[in-house]
């Protein structure tokens, strides 16, 4: 007969047959470790052999939810990614954990509740994922593969598994302020559908160049005052994305569709109609600077609306900062061919009465 021990009692045998002197070769042929006692099955899995070899099995009972593709399991965010499958839906496959990675083969997938999980980011655990754009879209791609034979000797039954899967991040998409506010910096979230990335667009103004002091409160801001902006992406990888500011315009309504309107800057330039905007920095990082001074709209308008048109860049192969020198600035080459676009907004500046003698003053006021 066979007696199965646990991987412990194994080991304390093993200690007792030494002390006592005990030859190994009598016992070892009625003596066999349990194979099942370090796979750690689930309560939704049992441990059984497969071609010689012992993994978990699913139970019967159990539905198997997307069993062609393992039931798995995708997360984007920044440039960071994780992919889970169902490890007794593998096994039934034919496929044991120790055959699986990423698509640099040093890159094993982690065991976690029943579930094998693989996981890449930019900095230290790239994994062999590939960095490449389309024109509407930037994709971070990886797959998960792996080899295994159920045969041995001069034949073989090789099995080969390849499940590609990517994260995607719309390059240019339309966000729009749902409600009229004041506040000092305007914040859009954009979450894509599962399976795609997010990242979020900040709009902020600055009193100084160092951009060292948003507006924090109620300000008077004169006009012809100098405002410095800044537009910022959060949540993609700095190294390889780049923000870009295609166009910004002021309205005096909140409206970025409104008829009466000032374009700041134009196809990534300032408007050459308006020599106080100054463009700093625009497609080298996730922050694009610029000024404008301060204005006040003809007619019964008291208030200025700021709207800024972006989309990101790949910086890789791409020239992402435009060339705004005299008789080049309308001919910027675009680094993707899209006819979407992201917009965010900020405002109102608010007019304000001023004394007898003074300019026109606006408030930028914190709700």
């Amino acid at each position: 007969y066979t007696i199965i021990l646990q991987s412990t009692e194994y080991m304390t045998l093993m200690c007792l047959l030494h002390y006592h002197s005990i030859p190994l070769f009598i016992i070892l042929s009625s003596v066999t470790v349990d194979p099942c006692a370090d796979l750690s099955c689930t309560e939704e899995e049992w441990c059984g052999e497969r071609d010689g070899v012992y993994g978990c099995f699913c139970n019967q009972s159990d539905p198997r939810p997307r069993d062609k593709s393992y039931d798995s399991r995708e997360t984007c965010e920044s440039s960071s990614g994780t992919m889970s499958l169902s490890r007794c839906q593998l096994f039934e496959a034919g496929f044991p954990t120790n055959v699986l990675h990423l698509s640099d083969p040093s890159c094993n997938g982690m065991l976690q509740n029943g579930r094998l999980v693989f996981h890449f980011d930019n900095d230290e655990n790239i994994c062999g994922t590939n960095l490449t754009a389309n024109g509407t879209h930037f994709i971070y791609e990886n797959s998960i593969q792996g080899v295994a034979d159920s045969a041995g000797g001069p034949i073989n039954r090789k099995k080969e598994l390849e499940l590609r899967f990517s994260c995607i991040y719309k390059l240019r998409q339309t966000l729009t302020m749902g409600m009229e506010f004041s506040p000092l910096q305007s914040i859009v979230h954009k979450t894509l559908p599962d399976g795609q990335g997010m990242y979020q667009v900040r709009m902020i103004p600055y009193q100084d160049a160092a951009f060292s002091h948003p507006y924090n409160g109620t300000e008077d801001i004169e006009v012809d005052q100098r405002i410095f902006m800044e537009v910022t992406v959060q949540g993609v990888d700095g190294r390889q994305i780049a923000t870009v500011i295609d166009s910004c315009w002021v309205t005096p309504v909140n409206d970025q569709n409104y008829a009466v309107r000032w374009d700041l800057i134009i196809n990534r330039c300032p408007n050459p109609g308006d020599n106080t905007v100054k463009v700093l920095q625009n497609g080298v990082s996730t922050a694009a600077h610029f000024f404008f001074k301060m204005l006040a709209f003809n007619g019964n308008y008291s208030k200025v609306f700021l709207h800024c048109c972006i989309h990101l860049c790949l910086l890789q192969n791409n020239n992402c900062a435009a060339n705004c020198s005299p008789g080049h600035q309308h001919r910027a080459g675009r680094s993707v061919d899209t006819q979407d676009r992201a917009s965010i907004s900020v405002g109102p500046f608010i007019r304000t009465a001023g004394h007898t003698g003074e300019h026109s003053r606006f408030t930028f006021p914190l709700l």
